[in-house]
């Protein structure tokens, strides 16, 4: 033993005293610290207060079986990991099968052989100790991944995040039209959780994948000529149409690189945002005319709260409308443009609404 190595201890239940003491000497001898106990109930108080390295069991044994104590051990978090040898009363094969479904590691018959006894319980010692070794390098390992994981998709959002501000640059070089876009579906999206609406589907992954995607919505507009984007004022008909297919190359050009990872749910739902934000609850939006549930939640929720900026925000073809004539707006749409589980929630938290558009004013 290296200097300076804990010495392992063994905890042997058995209520035959001579037995106790043939396994303690043994287990001295060969280096190790033998905890001799008389019966089962009490191995597992000794066990929940010094948790041993091993457990040297007797089956046969009055008031609590050797079987019973394995099964506690297993069942106890705290003592499930270690190795549990049965000694002495194995003899028939049923006996041995059961020891080992209840959790039993071993056995040692009488009479006891000081080699057998020692190798046995040094290689499971030694087993138990690679185990705990693994799980750490794993538990290392996976901590590593999840900071790589974490660092490579900070790098993307961002990357996303940029392409997203530079669409809106188009039409908006100052403002910050999508952080409270992305502010506000978060706060919907919590507030309908809390509803006990959509609460399913409204995950904390949801919604966290929901506030990211929430940036994508007007994506496509990098397609959309600069005579209709910036015009100052009304667009006519054909110009309108042009315009609207701002939603559909948005939805195709994030689809085209959904086809190449097509189990990436971020993806899955910017396709999802970027197409429908403009969907109306009673079918009348755009580009598909999608109706009520057929809407995707997520472009559900961005439709209410880019409308709401949309709407408080100075435009080069009308100024902004004030925050109480757009709540008035957004509840007479209850229905028929907005999802009424949506119009809720924002209900209760529209004088939030007013705090963040202040706060996050455009330059």
């Amino acid at each position: 033993m290296a200097t300076g190595e804990r010495k392992k201890s063994v905890l042997i239940v058995d209520d035959s005293p001579k037995n106790l003491r043939r396994l303690a000497a043994i287990l001295k001898r060969g280096g190790l610290i033998p905890r001799p106990i008389t019966n089962g109930r009490f191995a597992v108080e000794a066990a929940i207060e010094d948790p041993p390295d091993l457990l040297l069991l007797d089956v046969e044994m009055p008031e609590m079986s050797g079987l019973d104590v394995c099964r506690w051990f297993k069942r106890d978090e705290r003592l499930r990991s270690i190795p549990v040898i049965f000694v002495g009363g194995l003899q028939d094969a049923a006996s041995k099968i059961e020891a080992f479904r209840v959790g039993g590691v071993d056995y040692v018959s009488e009479p006891f052989q000081e080699q057998e006894v020692l190798a046995r319980v040094k290689t499971h010692m030694r087993l138990r100790q690679l185990q705990v070794e693994l799980m750490s390098h794993n538990l290392h390992l996976e901590q590593r991944i999840e900071e790589q994981v974490k660092v490579v998709t900070a790098s993307q959002m961002a990357t996303i995040f940029a392409i997203a501000k530079l669409a809106e640059a188009r039409d908006d070089d100052t403002g910050q039209h999508i952080e409270r876009v992305q502010t506000f579906v978060r706060m919907l999206a919590e507030r309908m959780r809390e509803m006990g609406v959509y609460r399913t589907q409204l995950t904390p992954a949801f919604i966290e994948h929901l506030y990211q995607t929430a940036s994508l919505h007007d994506i496509g507009k990098v397609g959309t000529p600069d005579a209709i984007l910036l015009k100052p004022g009304k667009l006519n008909a054909e110009e309108f149409s042009e315009m609207k297919k701002h939603c559909v190359l948005g939805g195709n050009t994030l689809t085209a690189v959904l086809q190449r990872h097509p189990d990436n749910q971020f993806l899955r739902m910017g396709v999802d945002v970027a197409r429908s934000h403009h969907e109306k609850w009673d079918g009348s939006g755009y580009p598909d005319g999608l109706k009520g549930a057929a809407i995707p939640l997520a472009a559900r929720i961005v439709t209410l709260a880019d409308f709401y900026d949309a709407l408080t925000s100075k435009r080069c073809y009308r100024p902004a409308f004030d925050h109480h004539e757009t709540c008035r707006l957004i509840q007479e749409g209850s229905g028929n443009h907005f999802d009424p589980h949506v119009v809720t929630a924002f209900k209760s938290h529209q004088n939030e609404f007013e705090r963040i558009r202040r706060e996050m004013q455009d330059r």
